[in-house]
């Protein structure tokens, strides 16, 4: 398979994924946990070298989204030790 394909075939699956959920009112905490479960079920089930090679995407998709956060300012923190 090629990465164009391999692309096409991951955005449709997405749809799919997308229109299973369209109306319903989930949280987004709810809808991502989800697909981290769904992520780790696949991910458990492949050889070690392949969860391996997943968790690194999974780890840089992570950094992807910390750079869009700004930088935690622990003096506005509400949390008690």
């Amino acid at each position: 398979m090629t990465r164009e394909q391999f692309e096409l075939q991951s955005f449709d699956l997405a749809r799919e994924f997308l229109a299973v959920l369209h109306g319903r009112r989930l949280s987004t905490g709810v809808i991502l946990q989800a697909a981290m479960e769904v992520h780790r079920c696949i991910a458990r089930q492949l050889p070690p070298e392949a969860q391996s090679d997943i968790s690194l995407g999974m780890a840089a998709y992570a950094g992807e989204l910390l750079q869009g956060l700004p930088a935690f300012d622990s003096t506005q923190s509400n949390t008690k030790h």
